[in-house]
């Protein structure tokens, strides 16, 4: 009977050891905005947003941008505020 709780114990160990470890916050993303109320969000480009902001130089599907709402939905962009950046890790 201790063989299946040692068994279970060399299982269930790691894997909570390996999700602690890697699921932390990304401490470079520590100045993103606050998200929706206080900010910004991050997105990557997807061919519906072109048709909002394709006019934008350098914008393209994939491009990882920072933008702020306009509206009350995700499709809402404040062109003025859309800025590409190298990196999503605050999304």
């Amino acid at each position: 009977m201790m063989s299946i709780y040692k068994k279970f114990l060399i299982v269930i160990i790691p894997i909570v050891l390996f999700t602690f470890f890697t699921c932390q916050d990304n401490p470079e993303c520590s100045s993103c905005g606050g998200g929706l109320l206080d900010g910004y969000l991050f997105k990557k480009v997807t061919q519906e947003d072109l048709v909002d902001i394709g006019s934008i130089d350098g914008v393209n599907i994939g491009i990882c941008i920072r933008y702020q709402l306009t509206g009350l939905t995700e499709n809402d962009f404040d062109l003025d505020t859309i800025e590409i950046v190298d990196d999503c890790c605050c999304d």
